[in-house]
């Protein structure tokens, strides 16, 4: 993946990390997958995860990558592993 498509992946992989080890627990990703619905063409991104399932074990995430006009650029979706072990 190059160019643009890989840093809006790393931004919703980052939204993703953060929100998923929110519950001061090592979470580890286990699945992720993006698809792109527009070209971005410059400006500011944002990413917003949101929690869709959580149990001891797993939790799956949908972080939408949005741009200033709050156009959808890509939907990002992942589930993690979630260990017993703090941060």
């Amino acid at each position: 993946m190059a160019g643009p498509y890989g840093a809006i992946f790393s931004l919703a992989d980052l939204a993703f990390a953060v929100a998923s080890n929110s519950h001061k627990t090592i979470a580890l990703a286990i699945n992720a997958s993006i698809s792109f619905l527009k070209a971005a063409s410059g400006g500011t991104l944002f990413a917003e995860a949101k929690e869709v399932s959580i149990n001891p074990k797993l939790a799956t995430y949908d972080i939408r990558v949005t741009n200033e006009d709050n156009d959808i650029i890509a939907l990002f979706q992942g589930t993690v592993y979630r260990k017993k072990d703090k941060i």
